[in-house]
């Protein structure tokens, strides 16, 4: 989408460069010929496209080189996220197996600490992986998931030590990417973590016939500037996170035709929208 924008930019750029080299051309065709006014539009239009056409140039050419060297660094971290993960992953399924057949309470809490900072560092490659792929605007796999029973699953990994109170009536079926979805929950349970005191969650969904509002509330308060909460790399005054969870929820979100919107009173608490499944309308 910014690819597109700055190219429209650079269009409307060239647009103006040919309207001023036309209003030049018109006055000088409309002047008597050898006229002081003649010379002076000759030499000062042609002076004033040249450097218009010069500075037009060097725009594009930085275009160009940042725009190369932008998708470099987008396919970089991309692989570099992969290969990292394989590792990772490993060293959680090797210390499950370990935590599973140790008898010794004294190395049981060594394991248990290996795989929560595993569990950590999987939780932050997958934000760096799904910020290159919003950032390139990657293609997402729609499907029709249960909402409450998806969220249950993922919070059985993340949210072990969270109690959970969801207000709802029957299973609820919307449309959704499953990666993106995890991966909103997944941070929306670490924000909670870490920049709430609360261990309840309180969770009320409600729905109309095309849309399923999902209302996630953790009782937690924020005091910064709240038109900057969602924006990149944003943390307010906390030396925790990384400043994309939020960022990366709200884009997801939007991504899959739904929308992340942050309400403030009487506490921070977060209304995630859906497009409900077709198959169930």
């Amino acid at each position: 989408m910014k690819i597109k924008v700055l190219f429209a930019l650079s269009f409307l750029w060239s647009l103006l460069i040919l309207a001023i080299g036309t209003w030049w051309s018109y006055l000088l065709l409309n002047s008597e010929e050898g006229s002081k006014l003649a010379k002076m539009i000759k030499w000062e239009g042609a002076t004033f496209i040249l450097l218009l056409t010069l500075i037009s140039g060097s725009i594009l050419v930085l275009f160009l080189k940042n725009l190369k060297k932008t998708k470099s660094l987008q396919a970089f971290f991309s692989s570099m996220t992969h290969e990292l993960k394989t590792p990772l992953a490993s060293i959680r399924l090797q210390a499950d197996a370990l935590d599973s057949r140790l008898k010794s309470e004294d190395l049981r809490p060594l394991t248990e600490r290996i795989i929560e900072d595993t569990q950590n560092l999987e939780a932050k490659m997958d934000k760096i992986l799904a910020l290159s792929r919003v950032e390139r605007d990657g293609v997402l796999s729609m499907e029709s998931i249960d909402l409450i029973d998806f969220f249950k699953n993922t919070a059985k990994d993340y949210a072990k030590d969270l109690t959970l109170n969801i207000k709802t009536g029957g299973r609820i079926f919307v449309m959704a990417d499953g990666f993106a979805l995890r991966l909103i929950f997944k941070n929306l349970f670490e924000n909670t973590k870490k920049h709430t005191k609360s261990k309840s969650i309180d969770i009320n969904i409600e729905q109309n016939d095309t849309q399923v509002i999902f209302n996630y509330n953790d009782h937690g308060s924020f005091l910064g500037d709240k038109k900057k909460v969602g924006t990149l790399f944003y943390k307010y005054d906390s030396v925790k996170g990384t400043g994309i969870g939020l960022y990366l929820c709200k884009k997801l979100m939007k991504n899959m035709g739904g929308n992340l919107q942050f309400i403030f009173q009487p506490n921070l608490n977060f209304n995630l929208s859906f497009e409900k499944s077709k198959d169930l309308l």
